[in-house]
């Protein structure tokens, strides 16, 4: 088991109020949870990507990280068709994205330079947008480097899914397939009981089994157990600015494989 959708504090932290995971918490925690490796994708950042590489390449070094451990570095990217900004109708959707290989990180450096340098402000939150054309011409020009899912309930999948419209959710999934190729391309499910992820849970087993198109379940961890929530609460409360802080983070912690059958 391989979870593919954690936040740690160096990367997730840069623009938002996010994380409480330090990086060699996450990847010792999954050690610990008998983890085949671990996942880094931040919110538009990669900055952890090189002190997780150290802390992998030490605990393997001393034994104290088993050889075949899995390292998986990515990005939690915010995709956009345009920079065209309208309050209260643009939306910032989440998007993941996984290096296969050295090739693909490169890629990701790239279209993580291209999104800051679309930087722009909206109020108080800083905006890094990627633009779909420029996923497409990254990605194209070296294609097969690269892994994408559908990402958590921010994603424009899931936005579809929960007003009910499969019919554009079918046309961002193919345009996804042809971009990334079949092969490299999930349906993404999160462990949850919260009523939007159940239904957006539901509405992908439907279309993985319609149009099959493979699906993965992993936890979206911002905090490292579930004991952890109410220090996780604590922080994000800790500036002043409206945000949501209990439905969704509800369980959004490292599960154990037991626990994610529960839900």
């Amino acid at each position: 088991m391989i979870h593919c959708h954690n936040h740690v504090d160096r990367g997730s932290n840069i623009r938002l109020t996010d994380s409480i995971i330090k990086v060699p918490q996450l990847i010792y925690r999954a050690v610990e949870l008998g983890n085949k490796g671990v996942a880094i994708t931040d919110h538009e950042s990669v900055s952890a990507h090189v002190k997780a590489i150290q802390v992998v390449k030490d605990g393997k070094k001393n034994g104290k990280i088993p050889q075949d451990f899995k390292l998986i570095l990515g990005n939690e990217i915010y995709l956009m068709d345009t920079l065209e900004y309208v309050q209260g109708e643009t939306k910032f959707w989440h998007f993941i994205l996984l290096a296969k290989d050295p090739v693909g990180h490169r890629q990701l450096r790239e279209l993580s330079s291209l999104a800051w340098d679309n930087y722009f402000r909206t109020g108080k939150m800083e905006r890094v947008p990627t633009l779909k054309r420029d996923l497409e011409r990254v990605v194209r020009s070296n294609p097969g480097h690269l892994i994408a899912s559908s990402a958590c309930l921010g994603s424009e999948l899931d936005g579809y899914l929960l007003k009910g419209e499969e019919d554009k959710a079918l046309r961002f999934i193919h345009w996804c397939q042809e971009v990334f190729g079949q092969e490299n391309y999930f349906l993404e499910m999160q462990p949850s009981d919260s009523e939007e992820q159940v239904t957006v849970n539901k509405a992908i087993l439907k279309i993985s089994e319609e149009q099959k198109i493979p699906f993965i379940i992993t936890c979206d961890a911002h905090y490292l157990k579930k004991e952890d929530r109410v220090f996780h609460k604590a922080f994000l409360n800790s500036k002043e600015e409206e945000r949501e802080v209990d439905a969704f983070y509800a369980t959004t912690y490292l599960m154990d494989e037991e626990e994610i059958h529960s839900y």
